[in-house]
């Protein structure tokens, strides 16, 4: 074969040097890349600055990709950046655990439902001890970060409080309405957003016999018109829907058949037609249908019921309903060895039977138990004594949560103080124990913080417990990682609860320490405002429990808790932040500059409360820490805000011990973390069964 001929080789060709890609000249799609994967807001803002065209990119579409990217959220891209401002102050506020705190009533100017004239609230009269509050909220997001309309409502003995707040564009348009409209019901709020107030009381009713027990408030895309409906029962057996015609200044009822039975619990499903479930007694669950369109004078019948609480059976009573989704309704009840219990919502109702029951023993006892070794069950039930518990609240975790799944993953909170995670999908009764090393005292309720923590209450030293939820990919803004060993724990007199966290460490299942408790009692002297009158707000018992908890939406700045006799609101602000929410800078046409008492305290009626950061199990980082008043010395205390950043706190955190004459009485923690529980295990919290100051029943 021939070979081919050799080309000759020429000048050596140089090739031109390619171009040096640059940020600036990326296609826009590449670049929303890139802002979905910042870190902070500042990213964003510095990405504007290099040059013209970025400039552009960030303006059109650089805040939207970065919310999107950051927190899962879309919107309109003129509102984008305020969304991310709103999100990114709430998530600081929450870190530094920088809030406000003050007690709700209604003002002077409140419309009674019943009658429809202007009336002053008095609150229930001539009870023994206080209300025990339901409280349940939602809010409204409008076209812009800034526009909300929040609805809240609690009871109170025989009355339901309803609140009404518009924000943003909305408020501005009712403020100016408010100075021609001698009629209308709002009145200046804080932040000069303009709120109303309403009350109702349930007709022909007695303090303390007619008590409501439950109250659910429906949710906007399950309702019409600007009517509001709330679900409430009694203890007296009143099942009804209320709808309130706030325009009109009138409400009705639309009875449902108990049989006479108290009411305890009361869940709405989230569909657009809704279910009530509610347990009747201490022993059955009934589902009825939600038609608030479709009155009828007479009862609306119960469409299924069960009885997961059988006569005779040594099973303790139901606690609490609630749908994790629209064909499932978890029940907690006890004491029992499988306190949660899971039936199926079908077409004709309820699921004879559960579908599932949880047992919070040990997920490996569980698990092993199920293997079908007769002879591993004899073993692990000498080596383990299985333990009788009772579990109140059940709370679903959010499908809008990466770290959750519609139907599928909630929480639970128990007589043991401990809070676990629950999924459907697995084999195992439980996957994650939140566990507050310093106080072990009941949960009765619980709440969910957007996507980042959940908020317990405790039944004891009016306490909150906040943990993180700690799911990996489920920190939207803050990554803290799954921990995978636990601190070897100290020697503690409390060997049952022992024997709890002890079951824990030969398992999958490991319990999540770390957090934060806080305590609602004031620490400062009762405060009064302008318009106070002689019905004053706050427990009667400074050892109150907190009985609900009610965070109105992912985005919202507050948090209300139901303490004995009141309702208590926190409000996650920083008062010396020069960049607020936009929630609030939107107002600050209506505010005073530059005084932060007139701003954050006009009423003069912000409480100073204590917490303390749970720390280790050796009892390291439990500090109790309290607020310093909201006044115009905190601007130029420095070795005040040196204090707070140091420790990563708000600036009105301060050492109980610089002022410890000026303490007035309150609930002083006790051991070194200043939470133990000197009556663990049947001591105080477990007087009675029913839902007295000092707890649900005995596990």
């Amino acid at each position: 074969m021939t070979p081919l001929p050799v080309r000759p080789r020429g000048p050596e060709r140089k090739l031109a040097p390619a171009s040096t890609p640059t940020l600036d000249k990326l296609p826009v799609e590449l670049l929303e890349i890139v802002a979905n994967n910042l870190d902070r807001p500042k990213d964003i803002a510095n990405l504007a600055l290099t040059c013209t065209r970025l400039r552009q990119f960030v303006q059109l579409y650089g805040w939207e990709a970065f919310l999107k990217g950051r927190f899962g959220l879309l919107r309109p891209s003129g509102d984008a950046k305020p969304t991310v401002h709103g999100l990114t102050t709430l998530y600081r506020n929450w870190d530094k655990k920088a809030f406000t705190a003050r007690y709700l009533e209604p003002g002077a100017n409140v419309t009674s439902l019943n009658s429809g004239k202007r009336t002053r609230w008095r609150g229930p009269q001539g009870q023994t001890m206080g209300y025990q509050p339901s409280v349940d909220s939602y809010e409204e997001t409008g076209s812009a970060w800034v526009d909300r309309k929040e609805v809240l409502a609690w009871s109170a003995g025989a009355n339901v409080v309803m609140r009404v707040k518009e924000t943003g564009h909305r408020g501005a348009r009712v403020r100016q309405e408010m100075g021609i409209d001698p009629e209308d019901p709002h009145e200046p709020g804080m932040f000069g957003h303009p709120n109303a107030w309403y009350t109702y009381r349930i007709p022909e009713s007695s303090e303390g016999r007619d008590d409501i027990t439950a109250l659910k408030l429906l949710r906007p895309h399950q309702k019409s018109g600007d009517t509001e409906y709330a679900v409430f029962g009694t203890a007296s057996g009143r099942l009804s829907m209320l709808s309130a015609g706030l325009e009109q200044r009138q409400a009705t009822e639309q009875l449902y058949d108990t049989v006479g039975r108290a009411v305890g619990s009361i869940s709405v499903s989230a569909a657009s037609e809704p279910l009530i479930a509610a347990s009747l007694g201490d022993s059955s669950i009934a589902l009825y249908p939600g038609n608030y369109d479709q009155t009828s004078e007479y009862p609306i019948d119960i469409l299924s019921e069960v009885r997961p609480v059988e006569a005779g059976m040594r099973v303790g009573r139901i606690w609490s309903t609630n749908f994790i989704s629209g064909s499932k309704l978890a029940i907690g009840l006890g004491p029992t060895l499988e306190p949660i219990q899971i039936y199926g919502v079908t077409p004709d109702g309820l699921t004879a039977e559960p579908l599932r029951k949880f047992n919070l023993n040990s997920s490996y006892v569980s698990r092993s138990i199920q293997s079908g070794s007769d002879a591993m069950e004899d073993a692990l039930r000498q080596f383990v004594r299985p333990y009788n518990t009772s579990v109140y609240p059940i709370l679903p975790i959010s499908s809008e949560s990466q770290g959750g799944s519609s139907s599928e993953v909630f929480l639970s909170g128990g007589y043991d103080g401990l809070a676990r995670l629950h999924d459907l999908r697995s084999p195992h009764d439980f996957e994650t124990v939140f566990w507050d090393v310093t106080n072990d005292s009941a949960i009765y309720s619980l709440a969910i913080q957007g996507l980042e923590r959940f908020v317990a209450g405790s039944s004891m030293h009016s306490m909150l417990k906040v943990f993180d939820l700690r799911f990996s990919g489920s920190h939207a803004y803050h990554t803290i990682p799954i921990p995978t060993t636990t601190n070897s724990r100290p020697k503690r007199q409390d060997h049952t609860y022992n024997a709890i966290i002890d079951r824990f460490q030969d398992t999958d299942t490991r319990p999540v320490t770390g957090g934060w408790n806080l305590f609602l009692s004031p620490r400062n002297s009762r405060p009064g405002g302008a318009n106070r009158h002689p019905y004053r707000p706050g427990p009667r018992n400074e050892d109150s429990p907190v009985y609900s908890l009610s965070i109105p939406s992912p985005y919202s700045t507050n948090i209300y808790a139901g303490l004995e006799g009141c309702v208590q609101n926190l409000n996650f602000v920083s008062v010396l932040d020069p960049h607020p929410d936009p929630l609030i800078s939107h107002s600050s046409a209506y505010l005073p500059q530059d005084d932060i008492k007139a701003i954050y305290n006009p009423n003069n009626d912000v409480l100073n409360l204590g917490m303390y950061e749970q720390g280790s199990e050796e009892g390291l980082g439990m500090q109790l820490l309290t607020q310093d008043d909201v006044s115009p010395a905190l601007a130029t205390n420095e070795s005040r805000k040196a204090f707070s950043k140091r420790r990563g706190l708000d600036e009105r955190w301060k050492d109980p011990s610089e002022e410890a004459g000026k303490w007035v009485r309150g609930q002083v923690p006790q051991g070194n973390a200043g939470g133990g529980n000197s009556n663990r295990r049947g001591g105080q919290r477990g007087r009675g069964r029913g839902r007295g100051r000092g707890g649900r029943g005995q596990a």
